[in-house]
């Protein structure tokens, strides 16, 4: 039994969203209802996030990847498409290395396929309260992350991403040659100023995935506008990509 908390809508063939790191499944607010229009969207809080709790002392990708899992076999979902970003696409490659046959057709959304020193750089940005603080959104993830451990947990939730992402230590460490083994049709989506996700990855993805299409965001850096001004272009082509024959 699967112990993530998820929030669904919609009807059809399963759509499985997954955040980004230190966010939630409310990330996808603003594309749940218009994808909700063509797919059954399943859009859980990963491990250590929002209203999942912790299953170990370290976040781990593979052990997000394998609730996810078990989250699909409660749902009774054989396969699903899946959207994935940053941490959450992190999830998804997983899930297509490892568990191919639980994926459909993939998104790639804001990351690559390993982490280095340089595109860690961002990652500990990212995971530094006062950068939060400095766009005044620490309020907003005290809330979300409360059920963490209280008000504070939220600064933990952080510091749990920076952990899963460190390329000393993470699983989320592939190379080219597992990429050209990937199944799933896939869409590598990235900002074309994305610290963390530079365009030289994603071109080395986008021509090593055997089945892979690239949208390039312009001027874009890992904050995409994908929930706000981008919203309904964002959702509209990834229903574009997912419904498009072979």
């Amino acid at each position: 039994m699967s112990i993530l908390h998820y929030t669904e809508a919609g009807q059809g063939e399963a759509l499985i969203l997954l955040h980004s790191g230190g966010m939630s499944g409310r990330e996808w607010d603003p594309q749940m209802a218009a994808l909700a229009q063509r797919f059954r969207v399943v859009a859980p809080d990963q491990l250590g996030h929002g209203n999942s709790p912790m299953v170990a002392d370290r976040l781990a990708i593979g052990d997000i990847g394998r609730e996810v899992v078990k989250l699909m076999d409660r749902l009774d979902i054989a396969q699903a498409h899946f959207v994935g970003s940053s941490m959450g696409g992190a999830v998804a490659l997983w899930l297509a290395v490892n568990d191919p046959q639980r994926l459909k057709k993939l998104v790639l959304f804001r990351v690559g396929y390993r982490k280095n020193s340089h595109t860690n750089d961002g990652i500990r940005t990212l995971s530094d309260p006062e950068y939060w603080r400095g766009l005044g959104l620490q309020g907003w993830l005290s809330n979300l992350h409360k059920p963490q451990g209280g008000p504070e947990a939220w600064k933990i939730v952080l510091g749990r991403v920076a952990q899963a992402m460190d390329p000393a230590t993470t699983d989320h460490a592939h190379d080219l040659s597992v990429l050209a083994k990937v199944q799933a049709s896939t869409l590598i989506a990235v900002g074309d100023r994305d610290p963390l996700v530079p365009l030289d990855h994603a071109m080395e993805m986008f021509r090593t995935i055997p089945d892979a299409s690239l949208w390039v965001l312009p001027n874009a850096s890992h904050v995409t506008a994908t929930n706000t001004w981008r919203a309904n272009c964002f959702s509209l082509e990834i229903t574009r990509f997912i419904q498009r024959r072979a």
